[in-house]
C-alpha cells in the first residue's frame, strides 16, 4: 500500500478491548493505514501479540492494561496515555464482554451488574477522560479534532429474550453515541457507534463458524455468508475513523448481514 492510499496516516488511535476479536482487527487494519494504536486490553499476552504485529507494519503501538469499567484504572491509563501519545485523534470503545442466555427473573443481579458495567460504564469511563483531551486537539479549522467510534451491537437495537442484561447495555451505547454526537460536535468531534451481528470471534469460545451458523442465535439474509468475521467490522470501523465519514455522527451502523430486519 503506498502511502496516498492510507486513510489514516499519522493518526493516534486508542482501542479498547484490542488484545483480540473486533478490537485487534481494527488495530492491524488501521495500522496498516498509516495509524499509531494505543492498545488496551486485560489480558497482557495478548495485547502485547497485537503490539507485535502493528511494530512489523512500521506503526508505534504501545500497551495500556487496565480494566476500563473501573474509574481509577481509567484515569491512571489516560496518564500514562498521554505520556506516550501527544493526542488521540481516534477513540474505538470497544471493550465489551458477551452473556449467557439468561432470562431477566432468573438472572443474578452480580451478573446484570458486571455486564452493564463492561460493556456500557467502560464506555462512559474512557469517553469522559479521552474526549477532555480530545476537544484540545490541533487541528484546522475545516477539520476535525477527532473521532470516537463504539461498539454496540444488534441486540441494542432490537431486544431478544435471554438477552436482557446485554441487550440494555448495547442499547445504552446506541443512546450514549446520540448524546455525545451531540455534546461534542461543536468540538468538531463525531461519534458513531457500529452494531455488529453474528460475528465469529473469541467471545464465542471453541465454537466453528459452521456450529454457530447452525446455532438458535439470528442469522442474517445472506446465505453465502451466515456468519461475519471481525474484519468485517473493522473495515466499517476505518470508513468511521477516516475522512470519508466526516459528515456522518450520531449514527449506529449495522454491519450484520441483514440480521435484525427479519
Amino acid at each position: 500500500m503506498s502511502v496516498l492510499e492510507k486513510r489514516l496516516l499519522g493518526k493516534n488511535v486508542l482501542i479498547t478491548g484490542a488484545g483480540s476479536g473486533i478490537g485487534r482487527a481494527i488495530a492491524v487494519l488501521f495500522a496498516k493505514h498509516g495509524a499509531n494504536i494505543a492498545i488496551n486490553d486485560i489480558n497482557a499476552d495478548a495485547a502485547n501479540k497485537v503490539a507485535d504485529e502493528i511494530k512489523d507494519l512500521g506503526q508505534k503501538a504501545v500497551v495500556f492494561i487496565a480494566d476500563v469499567s473501573d474509574q481509577p484504572q481509567v484515569k491512571e491509563m489516560t496518564k500514562e496515555i498521554f505520556a506516550n501519545f501527544e493526542q488521540i485523534d481516534i477513540l474505538v470503545n470497544n471493550a465489551g464482554i458477551g452473556a449467557t442466555f439468561t432470562s431477566i427473573i432468573h438472572m443474578k443481579v452480580e451478573n446484570w451488574d458486571r455486564i452493564i458495567k463492561v460493556n456500557l460504564r467502560s464506555v462512559f469511563l474512557v469517553t469522559r477522560y479521552i474526549a477532555r483531551r480530545m476537544i484540545k486537539n490541533k487541528a484546522p479549522k475545516d477539520q476535525l479534532r477527532g473521532k470516537i467510534i463504539n461498539m454496540a451491537s444488534m441486540r441494542g437495537k432490537t431486544g431478544r429474550s435471554g438477552f436482557g442484561a446485554y441487550g440494555a447495555a448495547k442499547a445504552g451505547i446506541v443512546n450514549l453515541t446520540q448524546t455525545l454526537a451531540q455534546e461534542l460536535g461543536k468540538y468538531r468531534i463525531t461519534v458513531n457507534a457500529i452494531c455488529p451481528g453474528l460475528i465469529h470471534t473469541p467471545i464465542y469460545g471453541p465454537i466453528s463458524i459452521e456450529n454457530l451458523a447452525g446455532s438458535s442465535l439470528p442469522t442474517c439474509l445472506q446465505s453465502f455468508k451466515p456468519v461475519g468475521l471481525p474484519e468485517d467490522v473493522a473495515k466499517v470501523a476505518l470508513f468511521l475513523a477516516s475522512s470519508d465519514s466526516d459528515f456522518i455522527t450520531g449514527q449506529s451502523i449495522p454491519v450484520s448481514g441483514g440480521q435484525g430486519f427479519v
